[in-house]
């Protein structure tokens, strides 16, 4: 199993890992985290990768994807 991390930067082109029919090709926006405050403990935790792309109908749709989720084209 290859474990070369692989680093996704806001404009790169990237889409599904899984095997499905009509998967959108989408860019990279940004990465995403979220801030958790425990008592006196603040954390920023890594959350995932915004991605954007159009539907075949052109619509705009965006999401959080898993890094593990995405491929670099």
């Amino acid at each position: 199993m290859d474990n070369e991390k692989i680093y996704f930067l806001p404009g790169d082109l990237v889409t599904l890992r899984q095997k499905l029919p009509n998967k959108p090709i989408m860019i990279v926006v940004k990465k995403v985290t979220k801030t958790i405050r425990t008592g006196n403990i603040n954390g920023d935790f890594f959350q995932g990768i915004l991605c954007r792309w159009f539907t075949t109908t052109g619509e705009l749709q965006d999401a959080i994807y898993n890094t593990k989720d995405l491929q670099k084209l």
